[in-house]
């Protein structure tokens, strides 16, 4: 017995390691692909940044749009001429981001009619649906009537994550035709997302897979029902149903709760469907 342990033991911690590995590889590439990303996130035509506030935000939408599974992105721009704001956001997707970018929010700044308009594309399409963009961008526009630009963007990059992580009321149906009522939504990371917690989580199943193996290993046993049942003298003798119980079951009948207003959103020119907001500062 111990000879077998011996050499089953080491085996199967080479296997768990390896497992380990695996599991903790994924986040390790995300940093380094957030650490080498060169593609830009705002382009800021009205030139509402300074230098090193655009550097700043710049890293912080792509830092918290790996972390939320996303592309996070800004357009600023000042001329009066330009297509309605909804668009020009269209135009930007399907030129630039569809494709390298399919799961993006997308936020403007039309200067020129001090306009704000908001999209949602793909998974962001669903949890930054128009009702939490609405309150998003009410929660900008306090800076952005006072011309910190900066704080209102960093605004949108936090909540932005926050509403990704925030499962409670996503729109799957993409309709834009069921309403909902207003959530105080919560705006906190989410605890899966603890480096920590994936650790434990990773052991935990290298540990559990390490051990069916290793109880697998040790032999089976071949004894099973008809071994001492003599086939040529065995037979039914004789059968009887019993009535035991009635069991009903009852299902609630769905109501409809739609009051009212829904999700806003369109399709742009692509052929891309995006979740709306828009309004004013």
């Amino acid at each position: 017995m111990a000879h077998w342990k011996n050499k089953i033991i080491p085996r199967y911690l080479m296997v768990f390691c390896f497992i380990i590995s695996m599991l903790l590889l994924k986040p390790s590439s995300a940093w380094a692909a957030e650490a080498t990303d060169t593609f830009p996130r705002i382009y800021d035509d009205a030139e509402l940044l300074s230098t090193s506030e655009l550097s700043d935000l710049n890293s912080m939408c792509i830092s918290y749009g790996n972390d939320a599974g996303i592309g996070i992105f800004i357009l600023t721009h000042n001329d009066s001429s330009s297509v309605d704001g909804e668009i020009y956001i269209e135009n930007f997707y399907d030129s630039t981001l569809y494709g390298n970018y399919t799961d993006s929010v997308i936020l403007l700044i039309d200067m020129s009619r001090r306009d704000m308009v908001l999209e949602g594309y793909g998974t962001a399409e669903t949890y930054i649906h128009s009702q939490r963009g609405d309150s998003l961008l009410q929660d900008m526009k306090p800076d952005l009537s006072n011309g910190d630009y900066a704080a209102a963007f960093e605004t949108f990059i936090k909540e932005s994550k926050a509403y990704m992580k925030d499962t409670s009321d996503p729109n799957y149906s993409r309709g834009y035709t069921t309403a909902t009522e207003n959530n105080d939504y919560s705006k906190q990371d989410s605890i899966l997302m603890n480096i920590w917690l994936q650790l434990g989580i990773s052991l935990a199943i290298g540990a559990i897979a390490v051990g069916i193996m290793a109880y697998n290993a040790g032999g089976r046993m071949t004894v099973g029902g008809n071994t001492y049942i003599d086939q040529g003298h065995s037979g039914l003798i004789g059968r009887r149903d019993d009535y035991i119980r009635t069991t009903v079951t009852r299902v609630r009948k769905p109501q409809n709760n739609n009051s009212g207003g829904g999700f806003h959103g369109g399709t742009s020119a692509g052929g891309h469907s995006h979740s709306t907001s828009r309004g004013s500062f």
